[in-house]
């Protein structure tokens, strides 16, 4: 890029207004990799004077300034290129001949779309409002609560207590914040498990709200001298707790994460009333208790 002669001033002016060179952490999809079919958010942390998107249905180039996020339904796995360019604020007696040409960056994010038939995979939808993809020979286990309209758990599993499965918590929670959720998630992990280590922890979106996902080891207290690897997301919404995971032998963990995450975030709530509330209601004090 090619700049005229600038102030002092001017330069101070772009390095403020420059945003970091395009990384993973400048787009958020809300989730990824997603299920062929699935609908993905792309939600951005940059401004410009002009935006324009490219990929999937956006095509060579479509105008999106002034927006902070937008939607899509890939057939495909998709590279989408956001091209920006901005000016930084004229400075105080910089003439128009100073000024230099508008500031031009990239940023891009590639959204992995599965085919779940490839993979083996089959929808289970609750009648509560919500589904998950899970392995076909991975059978749900619904465990009885007493009032299970408001709360759930259930295992996905080839046998019963299999150290590979999947699960899903949903809890009614007083606190709005994730992080306090996920707290909670890891104070109980003991419970379950010996010498337990949380291994990676990181920050993102999904359905539309703060998430966070986890991964951790431990010795399983049910399957003697198995040390196991889990990947555990965990989000609030509607005052409820949602806590999904993942979980194989930890040996096994690097050849199976891929397939354990895009079943984990394959969930998604399918239904919801009329009136915008949550299925499961907000006034059951009753946790249930999940072993990851």
């Amino acid at each position: 890029m090619r700049f005229s002669q600038i102030s002092a001033t001017s330069a101070v002016l772009f390095a403020l207004y420059l945003p970091a060179f395009a990384g993973s952490g400048e787009i958020a999809p809300d989730r990824n990799p997603i299920i062929l079919g699935q609908q993905v958010k792309l939600e951005w942390y940059f401004k410009g004077n002009k935006i324009a998107i490219s990929g999937g249905r956006f095509g060579k180039g479509t105008d999106v300034t002034g927006r902070t996020s937008i939607t899509d339904k890939p057939a495909k796995t998709t590279r989408y290129t956001f091209e920006v360019w901005y000016r930084a604020p004229k400075a105080e007696g910089e003439s128009t001949a100073d000024r230099t040409a508008p500031v031009h960056t990239q940023y891009s994010v590639v959204v992995e779309v599965v085919d779940p038939k490839a993979l083996g995979f089959d929808l289970y939808r609750n009648p509560n409002g919500w589904a998950i993809q899970r392995f076909k020979d991975w059978k749900p286990d619904n465990v009885p609560l007493a009032d299970p309209a408001r709360n759930a758990l259930v295992y996905f599993q080839r046998e019963p207590d299999s150290v590979e499965r999947l699960a899903v918590s949903i809890l009614p929670v007083n606190e709005a914040s994730c992080a306090s959720l996920m707290k909670k998630v890891q104070a109980d992990l003991p419970s379950h498990y010996d010498r337990v280590s949380v291994l990676t922890q990181s920050d993102l979106t999904f359905e539309q709200v703060p998430a966070t996902l986890m991964t951790f080891e431990g010795m399983d207290q049910t399957h003697p001298g198995t040390k196991t690897r889990s990947l555990v997301l965990g989000f609030v919404r509607d005052g409820l707790g949602f806590v999904i995971s993942a979980r194989t032998n930890a040996s096994n963990f690097e050849a199976r994460r891929n397939l354990l995450q895009t079943m984990l975030k394959s969930f998604m709530l399918t239904a919801r009333p009329a009136n915008g509330s949550s299925p499961y209601g907000r006034d059951n004090p009753r946790i249930a208790s999940a072993r990851m």
